[in-house]
């Protein structure tokens, strides 16, 4: 009666989060360029990126980086790592921890984005605006994300999670900073290993920022948060192959669908997804190794003009 009750209730939360996500896919292609703090959106950890997206088998603490709502099994400690080489000679570096706590478990974990050193360009004497190396020397920017997770088991097949972020963008002296929030669920069927999860990311109150003095206009607007929604399902297509879909819909982007696999062999798994709708990055293709808690992954996304964007993780888990 109450494990009935329990199912219920968490089928009845995965349509309502899912009924968000589609109602917020609504109107896109008219956003593009309309949400600040973009880092939020690319995929840090090697694993999930390989496979287009961890909503529904995320666990440990990779899952800091996917959907909350996975943490909520950690029976022990745990902590990941890893290195992306972003686009355009751009890196990006994540850890995150987590240990069981307060009835669940509780996670930390740092985004950090480096661009490296940026030219400058200006006015050089002349009528013309010029793009000069090293005329005013070089300035760096930076992203960073700050965040503090908590998950917890309603029942032995559905899981609740939420995340609080402190974000903050850095630009040569100018630095603006606010709030974002994740909420995710995961839902466990029991049949065929088929898993289900959906998150809300990114969400929270646009971010006011100062335009600075140097700059004419009398009013700076608002910044809007790159919320995003996420759903995944994945399951035991044959043994040693599970298999997926994940949704994926960005605020200021279409919809994407994304269809992966993953095969265990032994000690390691070999990852493959196909981005049906992104034609930018339309292919991931990855690897991993876990022995004794200790794991290694490695994944590279292909893409049409830039060269491929190749992410490293390890993890331990203890």
């Amino acid at each position: 009666m109450i494990f009935n009750k329990i199912v219920k209730w968490a089928v009845a939360s995965m349509l309502v989060v899912s009924f968000h996500g589609s109602l917020f896919a609504e109107g896109d292609d008219d956003k593009v360029g309309s949400a600040a703090f973009k880092f939020l959106n690319i995929q840090t950890d090697a694993h999930g990126a390989a496979l287009g997206g961890l909503a529904a088998q995320a666990s440990g603490a990779s899952a800091l980086f996917w959907n909350p709502a996975g943490i909520a099994g950690s029976e022990g400690m745990g902590f990941t790592a890893g290195m992306t080489q972003w686009l355009v000679e751009t890196q990006v570096m994540n850890a995150g921890f987590v240990m069981p706590m307060m009835g669940g478990a509780v996670g930390l974990s740092l985004v950090s984005v480096n661009y490296g050193d940026i030219m400058r360009s200006g006015w050089a004497g002349t009528t013309e605006f010029v793009f000069e190396p090293n005329q005013d020397g070089a300035f760096q920017a930076s992203d960073m994300s700050l965040q503090f997770s908590y998950g917890k088991n309603l029942s032995d097949k559905f899981s609740l999670g939420g995340t609080a972020k402190m974000i903050s963008q850095s630009i040569d002296d100018v630095t603006i900073s606010g709030l974002a929030f994740d909420i995710g669920t995961q839902f466990n069927t029991g049949y065929r290993g088929i898993r289900m999860g959906a998150v809300i990311s990114n969400f929270g109150a646009d971010i006011e920022s100062d335009a600075g003095e140097d700059i004419s206009y009398e009013e700076y607007p608002p910044m809007s948060l790159p919320m995003t929604f996420s759903f995944g399902v994945n399951g035991e297509a044959i043994p040693g192959l599970n298999a997926g879909l994940n949704v994926l819909k960005q605020a200021d982007m279409a919809q994407e669908f994304i269809v992966n696999a993953e095969y265990n062999i032994s000690l390691a798994s070999l990852r493959f997804s196909y981005n049906l709708n992104n034609p930018q990055q339309d292919m991931s293709v990855g690897a991993g190794v876990n022995l004794g808690g200790i794991s290694a992954n490695f994944a590279m996304t292909l893409t049409q003009h830039f060269d491929s964007v190749m992410r490293f993780g390890i993890g331990y888990s203890f």
